[in-house]
């Protein structure tokens, strides 16, 4: 979606049940992707999420308040015709996982990023079969293949809905195993957020808080906070 607001051309947005599907449909015409591709998401929930955004518009539509349209649109734009290669995407991100390169100082960090990465790769290892390897700065560390199938394994049979919501959380984080952390519930949006950014908070506590730094982090963490919740809804039948 264009970050520039539109006028508003309907009074009102409904969620309709269609087959095995639902439907937004705004004054009766279904909602369509800006490439004109349909809509059928899997739950009512979903749908009535995505029917409230547009209810709540106001005389200029703004895509900016419109989270979860953004990535139903995305999954029929840009999910649906390329699902290959987003899988493909998604699990390159493997070989550059945040929580598999490790900082050698100072000790604080070191420990710290310990702490919270590892009960990551534990649960990795034991829930999804990927054991994967760490390296200390920036050094490229290859993963093994039996550790990205696995990976890939976890999420490559999902719907189009999920591996567009999975990319964005993963594109925030860069981290595919923070990502399926939180879709699998093993941790919170919230804590995700801060492994993901663990080095920066570090630099925080420690050197002082720069403001535009920290309003960009607040903006990535509301972006993640919404679409872990996105994937959230397309696992329940109600809140």
């Amino acid at each position: 979606m264009s970050a520039r607001k539109l006028k508003r051309f309907y009074e009102e947005a409904s969620v309709v049940p269609i087959g095995d599907g639902f439907e937004i449909q705004l004054d009766g015409k279904a909602l369509r992707s800006p490439e004109q591709n349909a809509l059928l998401l899997p739950n009512a929930l979903l749908g009535e999420a995505l029917a409230e955004e547009w209810r709540t518009q106001d005389e200029d539509i703004s895509p900016l308040t419109m989270p979860f349209t953004k990535l139903a649109f995305t999954a029929a734009d840009r999910v649906v015709p390329n699902r290959e290669a987003v899988i493909e995407q998604i699990s390159a991100f493997a070989n550059s996982d945040t929580i598999c390169y490790r900082a050698t100082e100072p000790s604080d960090l070191v420990a710290r990023q310990k702490e919270v990465w590892d009960p990551i790769l534990d649960w990795a290892a034991l829930e999804l079969g990927a054991i994967m390897k760490t390296g200390e700065g920036i050094g490229y560390v290859a993963q093994d293949y039996e550790a990205i199938c696995a990976l890939t394994e976890a999420f490559s049979e999902q719907s189009d809905y999920y591996l567009a919501g999975l990319y964005s959380l993963v594109s925030i984080s860069n981290s595919l195993l923070i990502a399926l952390a939180v879709v699998e519930e093993e941790i919170d949006a919230e804590h995700a957020f801060r492994c993901a950014n663990c080095d920066e908070l570090y630099q925080s506590e420690r050197w002082g808080v720069d403001a535009e730094a920290k309003e960009r982090l607040d903006e990535r963490a509301e972006e993640f906070r919404l679409t872990a919740k996105f994937l959230k809804c397309l696992r329940m039948t109600s809140l």
